[in-house]
């Protein structure tokens, strides 16, 4: 077990009223919360858990989501290890500004950022193709997930994903600082000298 325990920060990032609030506080504290007003700036909850014997503390940072605050959201990316790309299934124009808030996200993150793309309000009606979010996810290296903050469907099981891509990525960088690296010394090399040109002799008469 790793006794130090493993600190990683997640964003979650989309429009408006998509829930994303409401994912956060449904995974922290296992309620529905329908915010009586949309977030400023950002907010974050803290959820410890234990994957495969390691303790992870999750620092979950929940955006805004109104274009007021979008310059200001980037702020809250840096250092950011996994983002949770969340757009409402009953309005297709929040899965379609998924790109706009995924292209922000990569200015601040490094390229190995671990990536879900949520569907939330699952248990409502809705005529949206689930089918293009999943070829979205896969285009971009996501994962793509239902949810249901109201009814709790799919939200311990897609941060579970989440948590579990954010070990991956910790084992993989300890991992490569541990793997000793190829000598570069100098004195490794063996360089070929060619030998001096022979100097033609010039014939002396009488000599």
């Amino acid at each position: 077990m790793d006794e130090m325990g493993i600190d990683r920060k997640i964003v979650i990032l989309g429009c408006t009223d998509t829930g994303k609030t409401s994912l956060t506080i449904r995974y922290c504290h296992n309620n529905f919360a329908t915010p009586t007003a949309a977030t400023i700036g950002a907010s974050f909850l803290q959820k410890r858990v234990l994957l495969d014997r390691h303790k992870m503390t999750l620092q979950i940072w929940d955006t805004a989501g109104q274009e007021r605050f979008k310059s200001m959201a980037s702020m809250y990316y840096r250092n950011a290890k996994a983002a949770i790309l969340v757009f409402d299934v009953t309005k297709q124009d929040t899965f379609d500004k998924v790109k706009e808030w995924l292209s922000e996200l990569r200015k601040h993150v490094d390229n190995d950022i671990v990536l879900a793309l949520v569907g939330n309000k699952c248990d409502l009606p809705t005529d949206f193709n689930f089918s293009l979010a999943e070829a979205y996810a896969k285009e971009i290296g996501a994962t793509a997930h239902r949810t249901s903050a109201q009814s709790g469907q799919g939200v311990t099981e897609m941060f579970e994903t989440v948590s579990r891509g954010l070990l991956n990525q910790y084992l993989d960088h300890e991992q490569q600082a541990t793997t000793p690296q190829p000598r570069t010394d100098p004195l490794d090399k063996i360089s070929v000298v060619p030998p001096p040109p022979k100097t033609k002799q010039r014939s002396c008469p009488g000599c």
